[in-house]
């Protein structure tokens, strides 16, 4: 009875190490990119300082503030454009066999702020540029030129793009993100990143 108990013993405890174990195994991935918003499909664009540019700038500030803005913003990450969203995650274990798969699925939105793009030209309509390439050779040329002296607001953000992997055991690991290379990394540098990466794409 008592080796039994001592037996009974040693299975829990191995049970519960091996969750301990997987649970360690989890790598956690995160790809941040950065998009943008605009508020009609075309961009508006002003004359830099004029009250017409500072109008806008308020009201696309106090637009980006709202849920409406977050939720077309959380769109755009998923949208057909996103570079990260949904694509694969593969790790190599030491001798480069497969360790684990898994995906991009998860997306958040932060750090939305304002931003700006200054242009030389204002917006014109396909029959005001058709006319303007006839008649001038350069568009420095053009009536309107003013150089950087236009400008266009736009909401600027984050996506974070993060999926788990659950992994063999291992020595070494090499990452990929939708068959690129993310980085090879020791199974104890792993554990002191708390089997978490994070990687920025400009």
């Amino acid at each position: 009875m008592k080796k039994l108990s001592i037996l009974a013993l040693v299975i829990l405890t191995s049970i519960t190490q091996t969750h301990v174990a997987e649970a360690a195994t989890t790598l956690k991935v995160t790809v941040r990119e950065y998009n943008s918003l605009w508020m009609a499909a075309d961009k508006y664009i002003f004359v830099y300082g004029e009250p017409e540019a500072l109008e806008f700038k308020k009201k696309i500030t106090a637009f980006a503030k709202t849920k409406k803005a977050k939720s077309e913003a959380l769109a755009e990450c998923k949208g057909e454009d996103s570079v990260y969203f949904n694509t694969r995650i593969k790790v190599l274990d030491a001798r480069n066999g497969t360790a684990g798969l898994g995906n991009l699925k998860s997306v958040t939105v932060s750090n939305m702020k304002i931003a700006e793009e200054a242009s030389d030209l204002p917006q014109y309509t396909e029959e005001e540029e058709e006319f303007l390439r006839d008649e001038y050779d350069y568009y420095e040329d053009y009536p309107d030129y003013i150089e950087e002296g236009y400008v266009s607001y736009y909401i600027e953000f984050i996506c974070s793009n993060s999926g788990t992997v659950s992994l063999i055991t291992s020595n070494a690991y090499k990452v990929y993100i939708d068959g690129d290379f993310a980085g090879e990394y020791s199974r104890t540098e792993l554990a002191k990143k708390k089997w978490s990466l994070t990687y920025e794409d400009n």
